[in-house]
């Protein structure tokens, strides 16, 4: 099983999209997207190579892959085989421009 190593921009994000999710859609869909997450993690840590690496970020030294959580969101990360260790790179919101979303990861890293 792969250790799962959240970052700290992805943190960052997740708190800004529970904090969002809470305002606009309340308890209830907090504790679905909560699921959705911990499920994500759970097969992860299992099958690290299970989602399909990311299109838009074909052109960096390193594979990123991602996984879809609960249709707007995308988890970004990359799998160091070497370590066993899976790293949460980013969290996207798939309504947004992919120009943005390119620029804003590469502010990240």
């Amino acid at each position: 099983m792969a250790y799962i190593k959240p970052s700290k921009p992805f943190n960052q994000e997740l708190e800004k999209v529970l904090a969002y999710a809470l305002f606009e859609f309340g308890v209830t869909t907090v504790k679905r997207f909560n699921q959705a997450y911990q499920s994500i993690r759970n097969r992860l840590a299992i099958h690290p190579y299970s989602s399909p690496k990311e299109p838009l970020l074909k052109s960096f030294l390193r594979s990123y892959r991602s996984a879809i959580i609960m249709k707007n969101w995308k988890i970004i990360y990359r799998y160091d085989k070497e370590y066993d260790r899976i790293i949460l790179v980013d969290l996207w919101d798939m309504r947004r421009n992919p120009k943005y979303l390119i620029r804003q990861f590469r502010r990240k890293l």
